[in-house]
């Protein structure tokens, strides 16, 4: 799956400033003022499960939280997956 159309898009809903790619066994690109993350979910809703994290208060071109960012989606959205019975 590729994100990053979705995080490029002028005026999409998951717009992420200076989104990358981090190594982890999903699709999950951070940046400066939020991330995004997807995988195949087999459920009701259907067959995959994305996660957007918007951060509009964070100043544009202040990068200080990236790491923040990245530690979050490495934690949260496995959790959320076994949460959901997909991970």
């Amino acid at each position: 799956m590729d994100l990053k159309y979705m995080v490029e898009r002028t005026g999409s809903v998951a717009r992420v400033a200076d989104a990358r790619r981090i190594d982890t066994k999903y699709d999950v690109l951070v940046g400066a003022d939020g991330a995004i993350a997807a995988t195949r979910c087999k459920s009701e809703a259907g067959d995959h499960f994305a996660l957007t994290l918007q951060l509009p208060k964070i100043k544009p071109g202040d990068r200080a939280h990236r790491g923040d960012i990245e530690r979050f989606m490495r934690a949260y959205f496995p959790a959320t997956l076994r949460t959901l019975g997909c991970g």
